[in-house]
């Protein structure tokens, strides 16, 4: 039987991918806004898959439900302290935390956690969830630009899922991580 708790080393690994997703976004959201914003989207869109990754990276590592949500929870509570990334306020723990809710359940469903499939669909739903509640609750989008943002957001859910898979097939490569049986 599968312990339920997540040992010392799945809470490391959960603090560094919330680090790691808040570190690239500086980056990513400048190259993205340079897109998103004469389109009226939320930046996010284009972006999202490259934030999701980490999220999805963290249910590959541990293979416990909630790590992903643990991982948005994270970043939601240092972007409310800090103020960085964006001005949604209380609303960032939402926006953060529902993608890694959305591969958490997902997760619970398909469990392939480590494959490349799985890793698509995980970044692609959690890009979903968060360009749906920013462009329905935060930026209340009208349906056609919505429609764009979402279908932009596929696109960049896959992009951010198949890079998770090189990212954890590169660190089994090296050694760096354990692969796991799939549960």
């Amino acid at each position: 039987m599968q312990k339920k708790s997540f040992s010392t080393r799945d809470l490391l690994l959960i603090c560094l991918l919330a680090a790691l997703g808040l570190a690239i976004k500086p980056l990513v959201k400048t190259l993205t806004h340079l897109i998103s914003t004469p389109l009226g989207i939320p930046g996010g869109t284009l972006g999202g898959g490259f934030y999701m990754m980490w999220l999805s990276l963290a249910l590959a590592f541990t293979k416990r439900f909630g790590a992903a949500t643990l991982v948005g929870l994270l970043q939601g509570i240092i972007v409310l302290i800090t103020g960085w990334f964006g001005n949604h306020g209380a609303l960032s723990l939402f926006t953060y935390t529902f993608p890694g809710l959305a591969i958490d359940l997902i997760g619970l469903l398909y469990k392939r956690y480590t494959k490349l499939d799985g890793q698509i669909i995980y970044c692609l739903l959690a890009n979903l969830t968060g360009t749906w509640l920013v462009g329905i609750i935060i930026m209340s989008l009208p349906k056609a630009p919505l429609y764009i943002a979402l279908g932009m957001s596929i696109i960049s859910g896959v992009i951010g899922g198949a890079l998770s898979y090189l990212i954890y097939k590169e660190l089994v490569v090296l050694n760096l991580i354990k692969e796991k049986e799939e549960i």
